[in-house]
């Protein structure tokens, strides 16, 4: 633009201020994790007991576990939690496991601490009796395998002389036409 023969530049500022970028600025909402209902409640089958992420409370009676390892009831009763302890394989350290269980009204103040130590040997029979079960597995199908290997070892034997009884007698066939 020319005013009076000389270049005039006119310049423009902005007409709004500038706003600032940021970067994790988003957050996601709680996922609402915890304790849903608390020792002595009254639950009904079905209802969610506990929400969270990994195993921090195991399933104990009559209490099942979802994929997400929500805890659930499976019958009508009141909440109990508990606590196990195991030995751990190392020396002087042991590990303690939280329950949450489902008693009826009658078992509920009657809980015994002698409960709690039958379901861990309630479990440890059940690992030793996978194992011991896996040890049969294992021994029947080496006796199945040894009994195939002489089945396999018979076959090629009668095979072999069944071959060596067509050879000898194309060998006398052989032998008869030059003869």
């Amino acid at each position: 633009m020319l005013r009076n023969g000389c270049r005039v530049f006119r310049r423009s500022f902005a007409s709004k201020a500038a706003g600032g970028s940021s970067t994790n600025s988003q957050d996601s909402a709680g996922r609402r994790l915890g304790v849903k209902k608390y020792g002595g409640k009254f639950v009904r089958a079905g209802q969610i007991l506990v929400r969270q992420r990994g195993t921090k409370f195991h399933p104990g009676i009559n209490v099942g576990m979802g994929r997400d390892h929500t805890l659930f009831a499976l019958t009508e009763g009141k909440v109990k939690f508990s606590r196990t302890v195991r030995p751990s394989v190392k020396r002087h350290s042991r590990k303690t496991r939280k329950f949450v269980n489902i008693l009826p009204e009658e078992e509920y103040h009657a809980f015994p601490k002698e409960i709690e130590e039958d379901m861990y040997d309630t479990r440890l029979r059940l690992k030793q009796h996978r194992l011991e079960q896996k040890a049969k597995d294992r021994a029947t199908f080496e006796k199945i395998r040894a009994e195939l290997k002489e089945e396999i070892e018979q076959h090629r034997q009668s095979e072999m002389s069944e071959r060596q009884a067509r050879v000898a007698a194309f060998k006398e066939k052989m032998a008869a036409k030059e003869t």
